[in-house]
């Protein structure tokens, strides 16, 4: 009986774990240039600070057909904050689901993107602000040209990156078919959240109630 619960509560463990794997994405730079005229955002100027931040379920993919994967953006981790001002992600994209891909040897780079399409171009996530032509969309996209990912596994993608390699990049928003306002990143990284207390005294609670059944 004893080793059965202590299986039990391991398993449990492992699989609590394995569920609760949350990736943080957070984005930090600048305003390059603004323009957007209406809304919170409405008097950024170049030089204001920006941070994109979001998480993603290490476990909630889906692969396309090149080598990308896309992993699905959690709905209320999402913010963007533009000189003390920030925005949500959009409770429906009319696009479709939003993701955050990550492109390995992608024909012969590596990069990432917000989009709707894991084989697509980078659109970019709709966010809870209202422009001219709809809900302002935000864009990021980075592509390196040294070989940066060894998989499209996002735990192995963890790190902080910068300019270094860089070949192409584009952060800001859009509004139908204008792009408004520019963001300049300094950094961004990639970062595992720790597991919450709760899941990881799943184990010992089980191992406690097998102990006062013997």
């Amino acid at each position: 009986m004893k080793n059965t619960i202590t299986m039990l509560g391991a398993a449990a463990l492992v699989a609590a774990s394995a569920n609760a794997t949350i990736v943080q994405i957070d984005i930090n730079g600048s305003v390059d240039f603004g323009g957007v005229n209406n809304g919170q955002w409405q008097n950024a100027s170049s030089g204001d600070p920006v941070t994109m931040s979001f998480q993603v379920d290490s476990n909630n993919f889906v692969d396309g057909s090149f080598p990308v994967r896309g992993y699905s953006l959690i709905q209320n981790s999402f913010s963007l904050t533009i000189d003390g001002n920030t925005g949500g992600l959009s409770m429906s994209d009319p696009f479709g689901t939003p993701y955050f891909v990550i492109r390995n040897d992608d024909p012969a780079v590596d990069g990432f993107f917000l989009g709707t399409s894991v084989d697509g171009f980078p659109n970019g996530v709709a966010t809870d602000e209202a422009g001219g032509f709809g809900e302002f969309r935000a864009l990021f996209s980075t592509t390196y040209e040294s070989t940066r990912l060894d998989s499209l596994d996002i735990l192995g993608a963890v790190g902080t990156y910068d300019f270094g390699g860089l070949s192409v990049f584009n952060w800001g928003l859009e509004d139908g078919p204008f792009q408004p306002m520019g963001f300049i990143f300094d950094q961004w990284t990639i970062s595992v959240v720790p597991a919450p207390a709760s899941l990881l005294a799943v184990a010992p609670l089980g191992l406690m109630a097998g102990r006062r059944r013997r």
